[in-house]
Parts: C-alpha cells; sequence; structure tokens
C-alpha cells in the first residue's frame, strides 16, 4: 500500500480503482491521457478539495462591475473582481477576454492561479430563489435566511443539508423535516427541538435514534412509543405539565445534562445506513455498491463521497455533486458527466481543471466559462487544436513537480492532481476544511496556507446586551429585542435576531438563543463524527465492524445485529 505524501498514512488503491481511473482519463483525438493512482490519502484529498470552498464566511463589498453593495464569499480587500449575481450572469461581459495563451514551460497550476486572479469571480453562489438572498449553495428555496447547502427548502433560519424540509432552524443534515430546531441527521420529523438520528416521529425534545415516537422528553433508542421521559412512561397530562416548564434557558440546560448522562449509559449504534447493499461509512440511505461515503442518498459505484442528497453514478472523491456520473476529484459537479479536478462547475462535461464553469463541454483550465467548448485558459481552440494541445499540456504537468504540504520529501507531476490548497482564493479558516479538520493559525501558516483573522463590526443597535442578561424565558422577551445586538456568552461576538427567528422561537416556545449562530453552527459540527471509519469490536458480541467513533469514545458501541436486537 502506498504511504499518503501529507500525512505518511498507508491507504490501499485497490483494483476498481485503477479501472475507474482508466475509464475516467480524457482521450483527446485517439489518445487516452491516464490519469495516474492518487498520491494523497482520501482523508487528505478531502481536505484539500474542501480548502476550496468557503460556505459561512460572508462579507459586505462592492460589485466591481455595478457598484452596487452585495454579500459576498469574498473579503473587500480580496485581489478579485467581485460581481453581484445577476452581473455576472449577464451579457455585459465575457470570460474569454481573459483568455490567455499557454506556455508550455511553465507550471500549468500557476497559470491557473494566475487566470483566477484576473476573471471575475461570482460574489455567491445563488440559485434563483424567492426572498433567500443570505443563503448560499442553496437550490429551490423560499424565504429562507442564512440557510446553506439546502435543496427545496421553506421558511428556515440558519440551516445547513436541510432537503425537503420547511419552517426550522439551526438544524443540521435534516430531511423532510418541519418546525425543528437544533436537530441533526434526522428523517421525516415535525416540532421536534435538540434531537439527533430520530425519524418519523413528532414532539421530540432532546431524543437521540428514536423511530416512530412522539411527545418523548430526554430518550434514546425507543421505537413506536408516545409520552416518555428519559425512556419511562408517563401519562399524557404528566409529560405536558413538564413540557410547558421548558421554554426557559435554564430548564432546557438542565435537561440537556440529564440526557447525556443517560445517553452514555444506552447502546449506541455503530452506524447509520439503511435500505443499501454492499456500502460502507455513514448516514447513508438506498446506495448501492459504495465505499466510504458519508452523507448521502441514493449513490451507486461511488467511493469517498460526501454530502450528496440526490442520485448520483461513478462518483469518486467527489462533494456536493448531485445527479451527476463519472466525476473524480471535484467540488460541487451539480448535473455533470466526465468531470476532473474541478470545482463548482454544472451542467457540464467532460471538463478538466475548470472553477465555476456552466453548461459547457471539452474544457481545460477555464475559468467563468457559459455555453463554451474547446478552450484552454479561457482562450478559444478549434476541436482539432484543442485535441493537439491539450496532450502538451499534460505532458508538461507530468513533469512540473508539485510539493505537497507536510511532506518530508519526495515530489510528484501535477497530472492528476487537484491544485494545492495554497492556491485556494480563500483563507484557510474561511472554508469547510477548517470544519473538518480543524487547524491552528500557526499550523496553517507553517504549510504556506492564507490565514485570515475574524472581525466583527457591531451592528447599529440601540442597545448591546451581553448573553447572560437576556431574560431567562422566551414569555420574557420583548419585541424590542430585535433592535439589540446580543454579545454571544463563548465568543463574545455580537449578532443580531430577525423577526422572523424571534416568531419561530415563541412559536416553538423555545428561549432565545445565547450563542452566535457561527458558534451554533460549530456545535452541531460537533455532533458529526468524523468522515472516517475505523475498525472497532461491538462492545456486546466483539464481532468487528466499521464505525466513524473512534476507539477513545466512551459510547457503548454496538453492530447493528446487536443493536437491533436490544431495541426490538
Amino acid at each position: 500500500m502506498p504511504a499518503c505524501r501529507q500525512c505518511q498514512q498507508q491507504f490501499e488503491v485497490t483494483q476498481d480503482d485503477l479501472a475507474f481511473l482508466e475509464s475516467i482519463s480524457p482521450v483527446f483525438g485517439e489518445k487516452k491521457e491516464l490519469i495516474p493512482p492518487p498520491n494523497l490519502c482520501p482523508r487528505c484529498r478531502m481536505q484539500r478539495r474542501f480548502a476550496f470552498r468557503n460556505e459561512r464566511s460572508l462579507h459586505r463589498r462592492t460589485c466591481d462591475m455595478t457598484g452596487n453593495s452585495l454579500i459576498s464569499f469574498f473579503r473587500a480587500d480580496a485581489p478579485y473582481k467581485v460581481y453581484e449575481k445577476d452581473a455576472w450572469w449577464s451579457d455585459a461581459w465575457d470570460a474569454l477576454s481573459y483568455g490567455k495563451e499557454v506556455n508550455l514551460s511553465e507550471s500549468f497550476f500557476d497559470q491557473f492561479a494566475k487566470l483566477r486572479d484576473l476573471v471575475p469571480r461570482l460574489g455567491m453562489l445563488l440559485s434563483p430563489d424567492e426572498g433567500s438572498a443570505y443563503s448560499p449553495y442553496c437550490m429551490y428555496t423560499k424565504r429562507c435566511y442564512m440557510c446553506v447547502s439546502c435543496v427545496v427548502n421553506e421558511d428556515s433560519l440558519y440551516c445547513y443539508q436541510a432537503n425537503d424540509s420547511k419552517d426550522c432552524a439551526d438544524c443540521s443534515n435534516v430531511t423532510r423535516c418541519e418546525r425543528c430546531y437544533e436537530c441533526v441527521y434526522c428523517f421525516n420529523l415535525q416540532t421536534s427541538s435538540f434531537c439527533k438520528d430520530c425519524e418519523n416521529g413528532s414532539g421530540l425534545l432532546f431524543c437521540q435514534d428514536c423511530r416512530g415516537c412522539s411527545d418523548c422528553i430526554g430518550c434514546k433508542n425507543l421505537v413506536n412509543k408516545k409520552f416518555h421521559v428519559f425512556n419511562q412512561p408517563v401519562d399524557a397530562k404528566e409529560f405536558e405539565a413538564l413540557r410547558s416548564q421548558l421554554s426557559s434557558h435554564a430548564s432546557l440546560q438542565k435537561i440537556a445534562e440529564q440526557f447525556r448522562s443517560l445517553a452514555l449509559a444506552l447502546p449506541t449504534r455503530a452506524s447509520h445506513i439503511t435500505a443499501c447493499e454492499n456500502s460502507t461509512g455513514d448516514h447513508l440511505r438506498n446506495c448501492k455498491n459504495i465505499r466510504e461515503c458519508f452523507d448521502a442518498m441514493h449513490l451507486e459505484d461511488c467511493s469517498f463521497v460526501c454530502p450528496c442528497p440526490q442520485p448520483t453514478k461513478d462518483a469518486h472523491g467527489a462533494h456536493y455533486s448531485p445527479q451527476s456520473e463519472l466525476i473524480y476529484d471535484c467540488m460541487s459537479a451539480v448535473r455533470s458527466s466526465r468531470m476532473r479536478f474541478s470545482l463548482h462547475s454544472w451542467d457540464s462535461d467532460d471538463i478538466t481543471y475548470c472553477d465555476e464553469c456552466y453548461n459547457s463541454h471539452s474544457l481545460f483550465g477555464c475559468i467563468g466559462l457559459r455555453h463554451k467548448e474547446y478552450c484552454i485558459l479561457n482562450k478559444q481552440y478549434t476541436k482539432e487544436e484543442y485535441d493537439a494541445l491539450v496532450p502538451k499540456i499534460i505532458e508538461g504537468m507530468r513533469k512540473t513537480p508539485l510539493r505537497f504540504s507536510g511532506a518530508s520529501e519526495g515530489q510528484v507531476g501535477e497530472w492528476g492532481e487537484y491544485p494545492p490548497i495554497a492556491q485556494s482564493p480563500f483563507a484557510y479558516n474561511d472554508t469547510i476544511a477548517q470544519d473538518e479538520f480543524p487547524l491552528t493559525k500557526e499550523e496553517v501558516l507553517a504549510r504556506g496556507w492564507k490565514w485570515q483573522e475574524e472581525k466583527d463590526e457591531m451592528p447599529k443597535v440601540a442597545k448591546v446586551i451581553d448573553a447572560e442578561q437576556l431574560p431567562d424565558s422566551i414569555d420574557d422577551i420583548p419585541d424590542d429585542v430585535l433592535n439589540w445586538a446580543i454579545r454571544c456568552e463563548k465568543t463574545l461576538r455580537p449578532f443580531k435576531l430577525i423577526k422572523q427567528e424571534l416568531e419561530f422561537y415563541r412559536s416553538m416556545r423555545l428561549p432565545v438563543p445565547r450563542l452566535h449562530p457561527d458558534e451554533r453552527y460549530r456545535g452541531r459540527v460537533t455532533l458529526r463524527n468524523p468522515r472516517k471509519l475505523w475498525k472497532r469490536p461491538c462492545m456486546k458480541c466483539e464481532k468487528e465492524m466499521l464505525t466513524t467513533y473512534a476507539p477513545e469514545r466512551r459510547e457503548k458501541l454496538y453492530c447493528e445485529v446487536c443493536y437491533l436486537k436490544e431495541v426490538y
């Protein structure tokens, strides 16, 4: 097995992997340019791709075409032209005007990075959705605020990967949920809060792995139960009396602490894989023949894919790439096929090393193109010229050494590698790589990557209040709170409530949060295990199993067979 050139860990490259690389390798004329086996392990390849995607670090700046104010992924001092959505998609500019001749004696990655510095960037990736201007990477959403990567979502706030859901707030990785708050990995859940891995239920509070349950508080591993508190049955009157007391911050904190103790004492399911065949990973539904995939549905013949809420086939090392086929080492390849080493490119075919290209095919090293074909570094060629030139570029890439961050020695060529993290347009801590692979400022800078200090402007408000000074109960929160700035009790970062948010807390009988929205998101990230598998013995039958729970975790971990026997 080869050793990763970044982390030095050994990893497996199977015969199926090599066959896929042969199938995805591009053909120019009659010549196939074989993609070599990877030099980084799957986790380090994931980190590299993640470092090119900013989801939550949003900034106010000016559109470089219209002069209008906009909210953007790019800071005001970023060295790029940045356009607002309508300007970027308009015919007022042509990305081909930035085209460059290929220099066969220069690093292709360096040429690609220079082109990225020139071509205007889309300020924030938004679909034409109704009233969701601050919700990046969302599709088919209505009236959503500060949601990220949601599909078919309505009237929701601060959600991440909420799909086919509505009226939710501060939820992550939920599907078909309604009126839910601070829920993670839940499916078909209604009017529930602080739940994880629950499905087909309603009226749940601080529950985990409950199915078909309603009106339960602090429960785990229950099936088809009603009116239970800490896994014990209670009558309806007793339940309602307790539930009515849980509208304050202090009461919820007490329940949360009691539930944490109960959860550790009860068995925990090693993985959540539903209606899948020959599949490994976690939080999978209706998948077939997949290896180490996470947070996905309807995948077939894929490996190292996450997250993906819609059907995808033959994707390997791809993220946020639904409805696609034959994808390798890509980020956000939507409704596309035969795509390699590319990001944020939709409805395209047979493109390699491209960024923000749409409805195009046969591109190499292009940025910001729409409805184009046979282009290299944004310069137009004929098909014959394209087929003749690209193999020469690839041959030069094979000879151009690429050093991996953290590698003690050894170099390989650029061809077959994703662009290096040092060429990301974002600071490392502004990207989702920091969520999955957290590093300190010193560690990031030592690797030659970018870091950006976080700065908040105090909003113009009538009053500033520390979070701990907020009234404990939602009943005591005045309408005027919308004119206050609240200092996060953990980071001291100021944040405001909006009217839609306050109405949600009141309707759900929930206290106003005391943490900044970013800190609430980070709290949910800690509830998500690493997208990595360990071999561990079942703590009941000692059978070896694959799980995302690291060996040092304290949970009472059971394999699927033992868990189901315990629960049913």
